[in-house]
């Protein structure tokens, strides 16, 4: 759980930490984690792509926030497993170093597939959430799967709108543009030294050139992993912003689907 001194204004603690995150088989080579909304009828679900620290408690609390506005929330486990303290960058750069997008990518349909199968699931209102990497799995994943991922929010996800490979051997996705259909919420940090201004206004430009819907924010004072009260990094006022932004931009893109 998160400590009291660090955490955001809208984590409350007595009633998120009775919401269970349970670990689930998503198919034969791929393990997730799971938080229920309360309510029975079927509810949106979305697909969080986790920090490159693993499904930790951070992924797990986001879980919990999301089935505490309805919604279904499921982290598939990309590192199968493997979980770094934030501490240990360098061993979490070196897993994330050898995921590559195609396998995430299949990771994903295997995802959606499972959800495809349970009863209660709207299976016509799913979206894509992630943080860092997971930020940018979510644009990657938006492109792929148009027409079943219905919004995506990306949280400083790094290397989308590069002009070639990045220093972890990434390449830019921002020329898999042309093929989102469905908004997407990014946010970043302007004080962020590994997603600088210019990548902002890249990925702006070709969003809005291609005719894309797109909502962009950006913090003064905040730097890279500013939602996470988990880190030292976490910023308060922009977490709590962020957040509030979130939950209305799923209410108004997600859950209406859901509603007809």
């Amino acid at each position: 759980m998160p400590q009291e001194q660090s955490v955001p204004s809208f984590w409350d603690h007595d009633r998120l930490s009775r919401i269970e995150v349970e670990t689930c088989k998503i198919s034969p080579s791929l393990n997730g984690m799971m938080a229920r909304p309360s309510q029975k009828a079927p509810s949106p679900a979305m697909i969080i792509f986790m920090e490159a620290f693993g499904i930790n408690m951070f992924i797990q609390d986001v879980l919990r926030l999301l089935a505490s506005q309805g919604i279904l929330a499921i982290a598939p486990d990309l590192f199968d497993g493997a979980v770094f303290r934030y501490e240990d960058i360098q061993a979490a750069i070196g897993k994330l170093m050898v995921l590559k997008d195609d396998i995430v990518l299949r990771q994903t349909q295997e995802t959606l597939d499972f959800l495809s199968t349970r009863k209660d699931v709207q299976c016509d209102a799913i979206g894509a959430m992630g943080f860092c990497m997971g930020g940018r799995l979510t644009f990657l994943a938006l492109s792929e799967f148009p027409e079943q991922l219905k919004a995506g929010v990306s949280f400083y996800g790094g290397s989308i709108g590069i002009d070639g490979v990045d220093r972890l051997g990434r390449k830019g996705i921002l020329d898999r543009a042309h093929t989102i259909v469905s908004p997407m919420l990014f946010f970043y940090g302007a004080k962020d030294p590994s997603i600088l201004p210019e990548e902002h206004g890249r990925i702006a430009e070709t969003m809005s050139r291609l005719n894309r819907p797109y909502f962009m924010g950006v913090f003064p004072d905040a730097g890279h992993g500013f939602f996470n009260w988990h880190r030292d990094t976490f910023v308060s006022g922009a977490s709590t912003e962020s957040w509030e932004w979130t939950t209305l931009f799923l209410k108004h893109f997600l859950a209406r689907k859901s509603s007809g």
